[in-house]
């Protein structure tokens, strides 16, 4: 009985001592490890392709050229993160580092919903509103605003922001064209038809209104019919049909 007592209680001491051993074991390889690789993910690069992972990879090791090889202890991570960040088309980035050694940046790309054709150039704009510039080696499919746009562009992104919420019409639209008094035309992709929204107000009453028509009034085959779709006046919906010479 005594002997096992015995036991027992040098097998707590053990214990006892063995763990500060191990964890100043731990903190010393944590303390001489250093930055073997930078390893670079875009989370969302199926959906977007904005940002290429190399271009991210080969600007860190450019703007911290200590880097590899650095006490991972020494590296400052927002630094990193903030660094990373300032790319306009990145809209969060997160960067950790593994037990080998291996620096690893996770970077998620702004979704874009609406590419400007404005005087000053083109550019994409997410939800938010929020500049993306284009891309050389990517093109979005996103609902297109040209025409006359004004440096305001919050009513042609609250219409953008509305077709894109709705999936039947972020499939069909294709355009929003801003005429000179200001009134919005939506140009779809299919049929030869020009929707007419007139002035920006009521706008999610006339998209409820045009997405009615599409569901209940108009057969698909009958698109082609159509000149304009007239959504201007309240409670109206005039369909003009094309002439026939």
């Amino acid at each position: 009985m005594k002997m096992r007592k015995f036991l027992g209680l040098l097998k707590w001491v053990l214990l006892l001592g063995y763990f500060p051993v191990i964890l100043a074991f731990v903190a010393s390889s944590r303390r001489s490890l250093v930055c073997s690789e930078v390893r670079v993910a875009v989370r969302d690069s199926l959906e977007a392709r904005f940002v290429k992972a190399d271009n991210v990879r080969l600007g860190l090791l450019k703007s911290f050229p200590d880097l590899l090889g650095a006490p991972l202890t020494s590296l400052n991570f927002e630094d990193l993160e903030a660094h990373v960040a300032q790319h306009s088309a990145i809209r969060s980035v997160e960067v950790f580092n593994s037990a080998s050694g291996v620096l690893h940046v996770e970077v998620t790309q702004h979704a874009p919903i609406l590419r400007v054709f404005a005087p000053e150039g083109t550019f994409y704009l997410d939800a938010e509103g929020r500049h993306i510039p284009v891309s050389d080696h990517f093109s979005a499919r996103v609902l297109v605003a040209s025409g006359a746009l004004s440096k305001d562009l919050e009513p042609v992104l609250q219409l953008a922001r509305m077709v894109e919420a709705d999936d039947f019409l972020k499939a069909q639209m294709e355009q929003i064209y801003v005429r000179r008094n200001n009134d919005f035309v939506l140009v779809p992709r299919v049929g030869d038809h020009l929707i007419l929204l007139g002035q920006p107000i009521d706008l999610a009453l006339k998209l409820r209104n045009l997405r009615l028509l599409y569901a209940e009034g108009l057969n698909p085959r009958e698109w082609n019919e159509y000149k304009t779709i007239n959504l201007k006046y309240k409670n109206q919906i005039l369909c003009s049909r094309r002439r026939e010479w």
